[in-house]
């Protein structure tokens, strides 16, 4: 098997069914299976899936273990050479995967590929960051940045200060679409992607390790992928979620400053967020 397509559905059946189905119409010249797990949604029972999509394999998991535990319990079951993390409430827009499975084939110091996402309305998903860093937050919060030529500028900060138009190496980016060899998840610390955080900021983890075993992950902006994004989450949990969001990032951050830095750095990143989220918009995010 080349590649194994891991799909998390929590109560989303019938994104989860279009996401699938754009996998059976635009997925071509790949040899590939698709391992659905189901996170003990109650919407409807995940045996629907096997009898609408015959071909997947369905893991039914009888508690919630979030986007990581969901993902860990897929890529066991995975037999591909490659893993392709996808959302579920994503789908193809061309033939994304293959494009970034040609790419990644041909370049062994990449150890992950991610594509363009956009919003059903064809807006671009800012997906590509930089590690948040004091010397990151301060050049938002002072925009010195834009004394930098534009190139540099956006290749700096990336985020939404880049066009997402052409290739990038970046940090990290959003897990609704991570391809990789899975050889690698041998090479983690724990033999599985870090489950540290059961949901949220996770993807940024994933991303640190993959690098500190020396790999580079890349943007690919013609491979697409429409992305809904919180497709799986209802707007009265948004708050909740990005508190959540928050915290974890902040947690996250201690990697970088094991020492009296990350002080600072949560002094300024806690102002910065939290003013964001409860008045307003007051600084970029």
């Amino acid at each position: 098997m080349e590649l194994s397509i891991v799909i998390i559905n929590y109560n989303t059946f019938q994104l989860t069914c279009n996401c699938i189905t754009s996998l059976k119409e635009k997925l071509l010249e790949v040899e590939y299976e698709i391992i659905l797990v189901d996170n003990a949604s109650v919407e409807c029972n995940p045996d629907l899936f096997k009898e609408k999509f015959p071909f997947i394999s369905l893991i039914k998991s009888h508690t919630n273990t979030g986007f990581t535990g969901g993902n860990n319990l897929g890529v066991a079951a995975a037999t591909g050479e490659y893993l392709l993390l996808l959302n579920s409430d994503t789908e193809l827009i061309n033939n994304a995967p293959k494009i970034c499975l040609d790419y990644i084939k041909t370049h062994k110091e990449v150890g992950m590929v991610s594509c363009q996402l956009q919003y059903p309305d064809g807006k671009i998903q800012h997906t590509c960051r930089r590690f948040r860093t004091i010397s990151w937050e301060l050049l938002e919060i002072f925009p010195l940045y834009k004394l930098l030529p534009k190139a540099k500028r956006e290749a700096l900060m990336l985020h939404h200060y880049f066009d997402h138009q052409r290739f990038a190496a970046v940090d990290w980016v959003w897990g609704a679409y991570m391809l990789f060899p899975r050889s690698i998840i041998g090479q983690l610390p724990k033999k599985k992607l870090s489950d540290d955080f059961f949901m949220y900021c996770e993807d940024t983890l994933w991303c640190w390790d993959f690098k500190q075993l020396g790999y580079k992950i890349h943007f690919l902006p013609q491979a697409k992928v429409m992305h809904i994004h919180k497709g799986s989450v209802s707007k009265d949990k948004w708050i909740k979620i990005r508190t959540t969001s928050i915290k974890n990032h902040a947690t996250f951050m201690k990697k970088f400053y094991p020492d009296l830095r990350w002080y600072l750095f949560a002094a300024i990143y806690y102002t910065k967020q939290y003013g964001a989220l409860w008045f307003g918009k007051i600084f970029k995010r």
